[in-house]
């Protein structure tokens, strides 16, 4: 058997290549699927059947793109109406080689979740790998909040019950193969490990470690987690099937003229360098989201329905970006400042900057009157805010602009500076005209000694 873990950077999307006697199966793929069909040519295997444990919400399943490239049949929970695919049956088996691979029903996270216990039947007849999708992960479970709050107790109930009466039966010993990993925004706590078993989570695994399900419910029904407004299209992408791309697109290289003409219509410009050379100088009406943040923040802030043009340090992948972008739904990147930045202003193109301060400097401009915008999250804001400061996280900012009083310097804020760079963009793309973002963030506010309130 051929067992590979495939994960999406910045997503911490994990997906699954399985292999054994010239067939494949693949759970959960992301949207740019070459990365399995290297794997069935390296193996001499053709790819089967493709694995969905749940409609997912923060990345653009890859299932229709590669069943269009295989022809292998999509497999998913028959509790949702997708327009693809087949609907699995309770106890179902598929057979890949000397493989078995089992459906079991384990609503909660959404209504139509599924596990696949994999058996390997050289072996004996007990299951050796679980992939429990958003299920259970490790060190922490999957959320409950995606039908809304009316629904969460509910959606908690099923859950417990799903990992207590089907998933940790099927043994202590099997592996545990989650969707997503540390840093994912589906759980409040996966740790930054990636591997585990079923037994060491039924024991260790905090959300679950004294088997109360009365608390197990109680702490679901008031978990605070965001919901980025981008999850919406993702949820709709993957019941009705995205659109197919066949290969991976890619943006066209432009002088600043052309990328200037482009910008001057309806295109979107993101530059992913860092806060501190965006700062310095950037094409006006730019996004700030740095390379490492562009997978889990572009689809906070982008819009949709608009091109994006990139500016990017010279050194970095277009191929790389394109990739993070189409996993979150951004199909048309149109093009990119060909030398970067530093060729725009050496043709003498428009240049804006947003200001810099330190924690010596956000103190004395508060005491002064600026405003301090915190674009944390709202579990972030529990450990502690500065006294005063407007609480806009990330993916809320743009919508509620309003609230942010005019004609006085503004000050994004965020734990060290890198979402402070999104937010004090956003103000700037909105006409603030005095906007600073504070680097170092919360972090160095703590390192001054200056007060916090709890």
């Amino acid at each position: 058997m051929f067992f590979q873990r495939i994960t999406s950077e910045g997503l911490s999307h994990h997906s699954y290549f399985v292999s054994e006697g010239g067939a494949a199966v693949v759970v959960d793929p992301r949207r740019d699927v070459d990365v399995y069909l290297d794997r069935a040519q390296e193996q001499e295997v053709k790819i089967r059947w493709i694995l969905e444990t749940h409609r997912h919400e923060d990345f653009v399943s890859g299932s229709c793109e590669l069943r269009e490239r295989t022809g292998a049949r999509i497999l998913h929970g028959r509790a949702q109406q997708f327009a693809y695919g087949e609907a699995a049956r309770e106890g179902q088996e598929l057979a890949v080689g000397r493989l078995r691979i089992r459906v079991i029903e384990t609503p909660g996270h959404t209504a139509e979740s599924l596990t696949y216990a994999l058996i390997d039947t050289a072996s004996g007849s007990d299951p050796v790998i679980a992939f429990t999708g958003d299920s259970l992960f490790v060190g922490d479970v999957g959320r409950t909040d995606l039908y809304g709050p009316d629904r969460r107790e509910e959606l908690a109930g099923w859950l417990y019950d799903s990992l207590m009466r089907r998933i940790f039966p099927l043994g202590d010993g099997v592996i545990l193969a989650p969707a997503h990993g540390g840093g994912s925004v589906c759980g409040a706590g996966i740790l930054d490990r990636d591997e585990s078993t079923l037994g060491f989570e039924r024991l260790h695994n905090p959300r679950l470690v004294d088997g109360d399900r009365e608390r197990f419910i109680r702490e679901k029904a008031t978990e605070r987690l965001i919901i980025p407004p981008y999850f919406r299209r993702m949820e709709e992408y993957n019941l009705q099937g995205p659109p197919l791309l066949g290969h991976l697109p890619m943006p066209d290289p432009l002088s600043p003229d052309a990328f200037a003409e482009l910008a001057e219509g309806d295109a979107v410009i993101v530059d992913t360098r860092m806060p501190q050379a965006f700062a310095g100088g950037h094409v006006p009406g730019s996004y700030s989201i740095w390379l490492q943040g562009l997978p889990l923040y572009a689809g906070w802030v982008l819009p949709l329905d608009r091109p994006l043009l990139l500016v990017t340090d010279p050194e970095t992948s277009i191929e790389r970006i394109v990739r993070i972008l189409v996993r979150v739904g951004y199909e048309r990147v149109i093009g990119y400042l060909r030398g970067g930045f530093e060729a725009w202003q050496n043709a003498g193109g428009a240049v804006e900057r947003t200001g810099v301060a330190t924690a010596p400097e956000v103190r004395e401009m508060l005491r002064k009157g600026a405003v301090l915008v915190d674009v944390r999250n709202a579990d972030e804001w529990t450990e502690g805010v500065i006294d005063g400061s407007l609480l806009l996280d990330t993916a809320e900012l743009e919508r509620r602009l309003d609230e942010v009083p005019k004609g006085k310097p503004v000050i994004a804020m965020c734990s060290v500076g890198r979402r402070g760079s999104i937010g004090a963009s956003i103000l700037q793309r909105h006409g603030f005209p005095e906007v600073y973002n504070f680097l170092g963030g919360l972090k160095t506010w703590r390192k001054h000694g200056y007060p916090v309130e709890r």
